[in-house]
């Protein structure tokens, strides 16, 4: 079987949360128009409105930021890669330590509101990978993958043959 090629597309937006529900919904409705199912599309929809939000309140420092997610959309999975400009010293660095972080249940109160790092772990239960980096220019990215579940009936089943 031939390998399907991947679908990618890039969204840039000023560094506002207005926009975050236009974003959303952009991506919500390729993947419905990629047969994905409406489980992974909704969980996705969450996953780029936390790294979006994240983004805007954490990395947007300037009146003029502007933020920029990038969408690989391949058979079996989605790759989500967020860029903002960086945002302050002690941002960079609680999203470092959030993202080093051993998984666990955090509740707002515990996270302290929109200050914590609630978004992330609700992105951390929902995909499978999630990674960052910050370049010399401060630029932050953060890249989520999110792999389709096998019971959707979109995977391809290996095991068939027992």
């Amino acid at each position: 079987m031939a390998a399907v090629d991947a679908f990618q597309f890039h969204v840039k937006f000023p560094g506002s949360l207005d926009y975050i529900p236009a974003v959303r919904k952009y991506v919500s409705e390729t993947l419905v128009a990629n047969n994905f199912d409406p489980k992974f599309t909704y969980r996705s929809e969450i996953i780029v409105d936390e790294i979006c939000n994240n983004a805007v309140c954490f990395g947007c420092v300037t009146v003029d930021a502007i933020v920029e997610l990038t969408c690989t959309i391949h058979g079996d999975r989605i790759e989500f890669l967020i860029k903002d400009e960086g945002g302050r010293e002690d941002d960079l660095k609680r999203l470092t330590e959030a993202i080093r972080r051993k998984p666990k249940r955090v509740y707002a109160q515990e996270a302290g509101g929109r200050k914590g790092s609630l978004g992330l772990e609700i992105v951390r239960m929902l995909s499978d990978e999630i990674s960052f980096e910050v370049d010399p220019n401060n630029l932050t990215s953060v890249r989520v993958v999110k792999v389709r579940e096998e019971d959707d009936g979109h995977a391809e089943d290996e095991d068939e043959t027992d």
